[in-house]
C-alpha cells in the first residue's frame, strides 16, 4: 500500500518546523547582538505603559535567548522525528509506530516551540491520523470452491 498522502503530510510538517529553526536561530544570534539590544532599549523607551525601574534588558535578553534556543532544539527534534517517520511510512513498514509517534510529536513539538512550529504540528498530526486510520486493502477472496475438470 502506497503511503504517499502521509509522507507529503510529514515533509509538510518538516519544512513548516524547519521555518521555526530558522526563526530560532535568528532569534538565539540576537541575543549578543548589541544592535539589537539598543532597538529593544529604544522601543521600549518609547512605550508609555513600561515601567524603566521594573524591566530589566539585561533579564529580558536572557529569556529571549533561552526561548530561541529552546524552539531551534524542539524544531531541530521535529524534523528528525519526520525522518524517522517517513522511513517508518516508506515502503508500509511500520505505519502504525509512524502514526503514533507523528501525534504525540505534532502535539508536544506544537508547544515546545511556544507555537512557532503550529503549522507543522497540524501536518504532523494530520498525517499519523491517516497513517493510523488507513487501512490495507484485503485481498478479494472467492468464496465458491473451484470446479475442476
Amino acid at each position: 500500500m502506497k503511503r504517499t498522502a502521509e509522507i507529503v503530510f510529514t515533509v509538510i510538517g518538516a519544512v513548516f518546523f524547519g521555518l521555526a529553526i530558522a526563526i530560532g536561530a535568528v532569534f538565539a544570534n540576537m541575543g549578543n547582538n548589541p544592535q539589537a539590544r539598543a532597538e529593544l532599549e529604544s522601543i521600549l523607551s518609547q512605550d508609555p505603559n513600561v515601567d524603566p525601574d521594573q524591566i530589566s534588558i539585561d533579564q529580558l535578553m536572557s529569556a529571549m535567548t533561552t526561548g530561541a534556543w529552546t524552539v531551534l532544539a524542539a524544531g531541530i527534534a521535529a524534523v528528525v522525528i519526520g525522518i524517522l517517520c517517513i522511513v517508518f511510512l516508506k515502503g508500509n513498514k511500520k505505519p502504525k509506530a509512524a502514526g503514533i509517534i507523528l501525534i504525540v510529536a505534532g502535539v508536544l513539538l506544537t508547544f515546545a516551540t511556544f507555537g512557532v512550529g503550529l503549522f507543522g504540528g497540524i501536518a504532523y498530526l494530520i498525517a499519523g491520523i491517516v497513517a493510523l486510520v488507513r487501512k490495507p486493502k484485503q485481498p478479494v477472496v472467492d468464496e465458491e470452491p473451484a470446479e475442476t475438470y
